[in-house]
């Protein structure tokens, strides 16, 4: 069972969702568990992030496919697989930048490569993908 809970001032936890607060009750009083305390990823900042691709795809005219470029932007940021194929060619995959498998940390450095990489490739400048991003949000 996973639910989410909020971290209150006398150090004890209270329920986030009443979702959660419904699953809680099956919970037997007095019996001890074993729990992992862990920092669910920022969906604000994912939504962001998907908002920075959705923006260069809009104005660009290299690529067709906005995932094909996302995952470009990926690899080029530094977040990738290697693996060799039959005829021994090494062949860069994208990373996998769902909530289970990267951390809040990973995705902040990722964002912020991304801008990198998108000022490096496209001529954009930084300031102006920053301003037009809150906009195009």
């Amino acid at each position: 069972m996973k639910i989410y809970l909020v971290k209150q001032l006398n150090n004890s936890f209270k329920v986030a969702y009443d979702s959660d607060y419904e699953r809680l009750k099956k919970v037997k009083v007095g019996e001890v568990y074993e729990c992992e305390i862990k920092q669910p990823r920022n969906l604000k900042f994912h939504k962001k992030y998907f908002a920075l691709v959705k923006m260069l795809f809009d104005n660009q005219e290299r690529y067709k496919d906005m995932e094909e470029l996302r995952r470009d932007l990926t690899i080029e940021a530094g977040f990738y697989n290697e693996r060799a194929n039959f005829q021994g060619e090494v062949i860069r995959e994208a990373k996998s930048i769902s909530f289970a498998s990267m951390t809040q940390s990973d995705f902040d450095d990722l964002y912020n490569r991304t801008i990198d990489v998108i000022c490096q490739y496209f001529n954009f400048e930084k300031q102006d993908i920053l301003d037009n991003l809150e906009s195009f949000m």
